[in-house]
């Protein structure tokens, strides 16, 4: 539970920081559990309830069920370690996390980026290795 708060506190802030100023009405800092809507440039924080999750087609929370990948979609995290994880079906522009062989969800990255596993975070592509992104993996020194 504690990850969980310090996660959920973690992203509120990124979140928090947006500034729609100078930004035309609408969605922003889109993650699946919560999303910015600006209008009349002010930053209003939608977090999603227990179950729901954004929906790009309608702008909004909505049941899991009707949403598509990646955010609608559900990983079993009981046998995976701990961490973050490219989500390979949305092209490594998303990733989900599991924490104590729970699944806290997918987070999308911002446009332009993929998720780069080494480090943690979304990157650009010639800066993470294949499948996501472009660099080749380096030769292991695999004696035989």
């Amino acid at each position: 539970m504690k990850c969980l708060l310090l996660f959920v506190t973690c992203f509120t802030v990124t979140v928090l920081s947006f500034d729609c100023t100078n930004e035309e009405d609408g969605i922003y800092e889109i993650g699946c559990k919560s999303f910015v809507r600006c209008k009349d440039g002010e930053a209003e924080t939608v977090e999603c309830e227990e179950g729901f999750v954004f929906n790009e087609a309608i702008g909004d929370c909505d049941d899991q069920t009707n949403v598509g990948p990646p955010c609608g979609e559900w990983i079993d995290c009981t046998n995976i370690p701990d961490g973050k994880y490219p989500d390979y079906n949305q092209d490594c522009t998303s990733y989900y996390t599991c924490q104590n062989g729970e699944f806290f969800g997918h987070n999308y990255c911002p446009a332009g980026l993929v998720f780069n596993q080494e480090t943690g975070i979304c990157d650009w592509q010639n800066n993470v290795y294949v499948p996501c992104g472009v660099l080749p993996r380096p030769p292991t020194n695999k004696k035989v």
